[in-house]
């Protein structure tokens, strides 16, 4: 039975802890090695590697800032490559060619030819022609198709990492002043906070009242009953996002909710299907009537069958063989 190890940022107690992951990235990519169809695998998931001569396959996840996990995982691809075992780095942001701790530990580390695998084809893209051996493997979705809801509450969700609250602070400013909104925001800890320290320079219009909430599937799927779709604003234009993975907008299908979003490339599948948060009059009529777009969400859930957890974990096992 071949081993395998991911790394990832954070100690684990047990493989299955990182369904609990409020990193999407590690949650829906190192969660799917948990599958029946890796039965033939022995699976760990740390930060550390305690059965270090027994690995046949690195995963290499999302990386962390601190300088001496940061070493320790130097160290253990330096002696893995040496010994010939199969490298994988998983790339789910672009920390390429900047300040960041990723960023420093890849080009220490990172081969020309070293298999990289990427979330999507815009951040395949945006990392080529620096590497060539990059390999893209979707995000699934990770929670039941539910029924498509028409709720004409003028009430909407948000829900992302922290990085994504920018492009929401940026979008308040510009919401439809007809009538009165809610607009629930999820996120981490952290984010919260960061939303309450700048708070005060937000321009938001008196009709709409903001909730914050902590982001968890459970909290997620309960807001999705009372509101009446999902925003997902962005900037194509930044290359340290435009390369983002289609999550977040298949969940938000898959609660059966109406959506504008950012046209990220990763969403263009769907581009018919949801509504152009960067057309103001668009996003204006979305956020009014937000029901007409319930029969786009019908169009979308039929397209979500291929995005399945077993289905993207063949793509996992194909690497393997």
């Amino acid at each position: 039975m071949n081993n395998i190890h991911w790394l990832v940022p954070f100690k684990l107690n047990h493989p299955e802890e990182i369904l609990k992951s409020d990193i999407a990235s590690l949650r829906l990519r190192a969660g799917l090695f948990l599958l029946p169809i890796f039965d033939n695998y022995k699976l760990t998931i740390n930060e550390s590697i305690s059965n270090i001569d027994d690995i046949d396959f690195l995963f290499i996840g999302k990386i962390d800032s601190r300088k001496e996990l940061l070493y320790q995982w130097e160290q253990y691809i330096s002696y893995y490559r040496n010994i010939g075992v199969k490298l994988f780095f998983d790339c789910t942001d672009n920390n390429f060619g900047n300040n960041s701790a990723s960023s420093k530990m890849y080009e220490k580390v990172l081969k020309t030819n070293d298999s990289i695998i990427t979330s999507s084809e815009k951040l395949k893209s945006n990392i080529f022609p620096q590497f060539k051996n990059i390999s893209v493997i979707e995000d699934p979705i990770e929670i039941k198709i539910q029924k498509v809801k028409t709720n004409k509450k003028n009430h909407f969700l948000f829900f992302g990492h922290p990085t994504n609250i920018p492009y929401l602070l940026n979008i308040i400013p510009k919401w439809d002043r007809s009538k009165e909104y809610h607009l629930t925001i999820q996120t981490s800890e952290l984010g919260l906070k960061f939303i309450t320290s700048e708070s005060r320079f937000i321009n938001k219009p008196e009709n709409l009242n903001i909730h914050l909430q902590p982001w968890s599937q459970l909290n997620m799927e309960n807001a999705a009953k009372m509101v009446s779709g999902v925003i997902i604003p962005g900037d194509i234009l930044d290359d340290k996002k435009n390369g983002v993975s289609h999550n977040r907008l298949l969940t938000s299908f898959a609660l059966g909710l109406p959506v504008a979003a950012t046209k990220y490339n990763s969403y263009l599948e769907f581009e018919n299907q949801f509504s152009d948060i960067d057309n103001s009059e668009e996003f204006k009529k979305f956020l009014r009537d937000p029901h007409l777009f319930s029969s786009r969400v019908s169009t979308a859930q039929k397209k979500l069958k291929e995005y399945s957890r077993n289905k993207i974990a063949e793509k996992w096992l194909q690497l393997l063989k």
